[in-house]
């Protein structure tokens, strides 16, 4: 069976996501090339990590458009501790460059994915298998003969 055609929205989102996993692959690569430090490394598996996001979202973003979430929750941590740490007086243009870059990106990420599918929530988690429905209940009779 053919799959529905995508609504515009969900069309912006697959270019976006595949936009963004290039320069998130690419800045992994860059990161790669610094000189090996802990945080490169880690900061270099969290790019490959929002690629691989972009990219699953990518491939189908009517069904994994939240796939590109663990995207937004990297950059609102990473913007979070930028910011904390220019307030703390840390004077560094690393972390302006992150919050400068950082929040736009959020805030647009997270305008994509809410645009791929206005007025959809997610359903809550199940605490469990479904429940079944009851049998209904047969009155057995017991007759004299």
């Amino acid at each position: 069976m053919p799959q529905p055609t995508l609504t515009v929205q969900e069309r912006r989102l697959a270019a976006f996501c595949r936009v963004f996993a290039v320069l998130y692959f690419a800045g992994t690569l860059w990161l790669a090339l610094l000189p090996i430090s802990g945080i490169d490394v880690l900061a270099a598996g969290s790019m490959a990590a929002a690629g691989t996001a972009c990219l699953v979202t990518a491939a189908r973003p009517r069904e994994r458009r939240h796939a590109v979430l663990p995207v937004a929750a990297a950059l609102l941590t990473a913007c979070a501790l930028a910011a904390a740490h220019l307030i703390g007086g840390a004077r560094s243009p690393a972390l302006a460059a992150v919050l400068a870059i950082g929040v736009p990106l959020l805030a647009l990420t997270l305008a994509m994915h809410r645009a791929a599918a206005p007025g959809v929530h997610s359903e809550p988690a199940r605490e469990g298998p479904p429940l079944e429905e009851e049998p209904p209940k047969i009155q057995l009779k017991v007759s004299k003969s």
